[in-house]
């Protein structure tokens, strides 16, 4: 099955000169599939996504499509068990750039998928603006991997050595990647730094309610629920002095 859409946006203006994308969504579950389309198609209106309910049917789809963008693959696929999904595909469509999205985003699961060079990890309890904007970091040639990994890896949210090894070099503008807004990562710098809501209204100039809707903003485009783990979180993925040095660029 296939599906594409077609409008008349600044997205798909922009688009005029390239390709559409075309990506293909391996999960057995409609639904998901669903989801994946929708964010595919907020990223290009003009979008084609092809589906498949398992590894088989995607290794077909993928044999008869050679120009496709990204497949975005299920780990836990009827009749496969945790990577066994990501090595058959692998196995058949060596060259194909896979994006895993997973329920299990556990570390070890994490590195194994990276160490069999998969170009990103994306967990599916993962909003809308998350998926999104992790779909945009791989398509810029970046390996996308969720913050709240590194929240696993000890007491202050540091990543463990293993999975630090299995990590591609990360680009200066990473902080960036996670497509919030320049005034929202004042925010998160300023959490950083341990300042409450009222403290940031000051800093910043803002209503009380318009920092409430940037720290929300902050903590779902990290993938995290609380203030202590996107601190956890910025410090496990090195971005602390990189924020600091963009920022103070940012305001000067």
């Amino acid at each position: 099955m296939t599906t594409s859409l077609s409008v008349d946006s600044p997205q798909a203006a922009e688009r005029t000169d390239q390709a559409a994308l075309r990506i293909l969504a391996v999960d057995d579950h409609w639904l998901v599939r669903e989801g994946i389309k929708l964010a595919v198609l907020q990223l290009d209106p003009c979008a084609e996504v092809l589906e498949a309910e398992n590894v088989v049917q995607g290794i077909a789809l993928y044999r008869q499509h050679a120009d496709l963008d990204l497949v975005l693959l299920d780990l836990a696929l009827p009749g496969r068990s945790g990577i066994e999904s990501l090595e058959a595909f692998y196995d058949a469509c060596p060259d194909a750039r896979v994006v895993v999205i997973s329920a299990t985003h556990d570390m070890r699961t994490v590195q194994a998928a990276l160490s069999r060079g998969v170009s990103g990890f994306i967990p599916k309890l993962s909003g809308s603006s998350p998926l999104i904007n992790a779909l945009r970091f791989v398509l810029n040639g970046d390996v996308y991997v969720p913050p709240e990994v590194f929240l696993h890896g000890g007491g202050n949210g540091a990543a463990s050595p293993a999975l630090v090894q299995a990590l591609p070099p990360w680009r200066p503008s990473l902080p960036h990647a996670t497509g919030l807004t320049e005034r929202q990562l004042d925010v998160l710098l300023l959490l950083l730094e341990g300042k409450s809501n009222r403290q940031i209204c000051e800093i910043l100039n803002l209503a009380l309610g318009t920092v409430k809707t940037h720290v929300a903003a902050v903590l779902q485009a990290m993938g995290v629920g609380t203030r202590a783990q996107a601190v956890a979180a910025v410090d496990g993925l090195g971005w602390r002095d990189m924020l600091r040095g963009s920022r103070r660029t940012a305001r000067h």
